[in-house]
């Protein structure tokens, strides 16, 4: 946020805007960059949110379909994000840890304390 880096797209490095050159739409104009920033590419939160959804889906759902869905999706994500120079695989590996990273943050903070639980669940301490 304080020091956005340009996705490859931008960089100059020789890969194409695919979005431009096959929609006919310019990320960079200013009417669509006031709506996001074209500029920030780390950390992708395509391939974070692609990284929860996915493993979300591998998890819980109860079709061997859509498990086998859910555990290809990241990968899908990474290959597209990557193929279409909107992030380096730096990026997406920076969006992987940042989810991983507020998962861990919001477990912590949702995990079940003793004074959460309700009266009926609590553990029972014997007096000494």
């Amino acid at each position: 946020m304080l020091y956005p880096a340009a996705p490859p797209r931008l960089a100059g490095i020789g890969f194409d805007d695919t979005v431009t050159a096959h929609t006919g739409l310019n990320l960079s104009s200013d009417l669509l960059g006031a709506f996001y920033n074209p500029y920030a590419a780390v950390p992708s939160l395509h391939f974070g949110y692609a990284l929860l959804v996915g493993v979300a889906l591998a998890v819980l759902a109860e079709r061997r379909w859509v498990r086998v869905l859910g555990a290809v999706y990241p990968a899908f994500m990474l290959f597209d994000i990557v193929a279409t120079g909107n992030h380096f695989f730096v990026d997406a590996t920076v969006g992987g840890l940042v989810t991983v990273a507020g998962w861990w943050v919001a477990r912590a903070l949702l995990a079940p304390t003793p004074a959460r639980l309700p009266t009926a669940l609590r553990p029972v301490v014997a007096a000494s």
